[in-house]
């Protein structure tokens, strides 16, 4: 029986596998951001490291 990681770790190589089959295909278009969206979303501050 595989483990929660394991499962998640599969559910996740099978989306991107689905992501690359969609780029290929045409049905999906990555693209960069406009300077306006950038404004409206800057990059996140990192999260401080969390106390043990």
């Amino acid at each position: 029986m595989a483990s929660q990681a394991d499962r998640a770790a599969a559910k996740r190589l099978e989306k991107l596998e689905e992501i690359q089959r969609q780029l290929e295909s045409g049905s999906l278009t990555v693209r960069q951001m406009t300077e306006e969206e950038r404004k409206l979303n800057p990059p996140r501050p990192p999260k401080p490291p969390r106390r043990k």
